[in-house]
């Protein structure tokens, strides 16, 4: 049945075209006149062309899609340009393209110019461009290009679809933080357990093998010029550095929000050089051990840009063996629990539980409960001094 509607949809305008031609022949030679051989030749070119525009085979050959820039953040703009190389050079008087995708924001994102009518003329080679305005954090795909040829009047139609796949990949807004160390309080009277978030770099203990991953600044160059060997210097730590940045990606009505805030702390942190763990539990728990640099973080943020909510939160703590010994947690959430807290409590020693919601959680009786979990509301539309609120007693 499909077979016989493609054959249909390929000869109707066959059909049109030579009935046109026998209908017009037929007027002028029955009616005879000026008047009705002017109409006949004045038509026959076009329907001429119509005819040769329905012999020829078209194809495509070479489909090339530009995106600018090449990093894109939630909520800018995208530059698509198009280029399409074709078999013949023939001169079809109208092409009308068209980008085929799945993904349903990339449709709601297209402005004027995205499905492009042109004249090409005798080119081979031609491209287009439009605009992708504020585009949404995701993994969007391209699946290829539709293009319909037309004659001048659409007696004459035919169209040829080309796939080229390609991914395009929005990541997460960062937003700027006013950086501060980080201190968690211990359940031990009042004492203060102070984690640094940073290696203290004004004093190196000792060299180490240099390992793909260490800052530019960490190499020793007097020991290089010597040996020839590359060498990292080995800093002190100013107080444990076991920490980690949880994400549940629970689906909730501020999970863009919660995906923006911790780009902004790993993107903060790293710049400050220093070093950090991230754990995504969702579906599926995801770690990225160690964040030094920006070759990790540019692993943890393409997973920033795909990861999706999810209803049911699977993570456990204890099955991860690089983690046993986790002296500090922050845990992003938007919401909180007594059952949340009591399995923070029972996984580290200390916890700073971010939570973001557009008004403050209601905590008196859980923080009198779990004195070594410190909850902190986020306001999802400021929270530059995220850090130095932490800080304050």
């Amino acid at each position: 049945m499909k077979k016989w509607k493609v054959l249909i949809e390929k000869s109707k305008h066959f059909l049109l075209v030579t009935l046109l031609i026998i209908f017009t022949f037929c007027y002028a030679m029955f009616q005879g006149g000026f008047v009705s051989w002017f109409v006949f030749f004045t038509v026959s070119p076009f329907l001429l062309y119509a005819f040769v525009f329905l012999l020829v085979r078209e194809e495509i050959l070479l489909v090339e899609r530009e995106i600018e820039p090449s990093h894109i953040e939630s909520g800018q703009s995208a530059k698509v340009t198009i280029t399409v190389e074709r078999k013949t050079r023939f001169p079809f008087a109208y092409m009308m393209m068209e980008e085929l995708v799945n993904s349903e924001s990339l449709v709601q994102s297209k402005v004027q110019g995205a499905n492009a009518v042109m004249f090409v003329g005798f080119k081979k080679k031609f491209s287009w461009s439009y605009m992708l305005e504020n585009m949404p954090r995701g993994e969007h795909r391209y699946l290829g290009v539709t293009i319909v040829f037309s004659d001048f009047f659409g007696w004459a139609k035919k169209s040829v679809s080309a796939k080229k796949e390609q991914v395009i990949l929005i990541y997460p807004r960062v937003r700027e933080m006013k950086y501060a160390a980080l201190q968690t309080k211990f359940d031990a009277g009042s004492m203060m357990s102070p984690y640094s978030i940073v290696k203290d770099t004004s004093m190196a203990v000792g060299l180490r093998e240099y390992v793909p991953g260490d800052r530019f600044s960490w190499i020793h160059w007097k020991s290089f010029a010597k040996t020839q060997t590359l060498q990292s210097k080995e800093f002190e730590d100013r107080q444990s550095q076991e920490l980690m940045l949880v994400l549940n990606a629970k689906k909730s009505p501020l999970f863009e929000e919660k995906i923006e805030l911790v780009a902004s702390i790993l993107q903060t942190i790293v710049d400050e050089r220093g070093d950090i763990s991230f754990v995504s539990a969702g579906a599926k728990t995801k770690v990225f051990p160690l964040i030094q640099g920006n070759k990790q973080l540019d692993q943890v943020m393409h997973h920033l840009a795909a990861i999706k909510s999810t209803e049911n939160i699977k993570f456990q703590l204890r099955d991860q063996r690089a983690f046993k010994h986790v002296a500090t947690m922050l845990y992003v959430t938007s919401e909180v629990s007594d059952e949340l807290l009591h399995t923070l409590a029972t996984m580290v020693k200390s916890c700073i539980c971010f939570v973001v919601a557009d008004q403050s959680p209601i905590q008196t009786d859980l923080s009198k409960r779990y004195k070594q979990i410190q909850v902190v509301h986020v306001n999802p539309l400021d929270y530059y001094h995220l850090f130095t609120e932490v800080m304050k007693p």
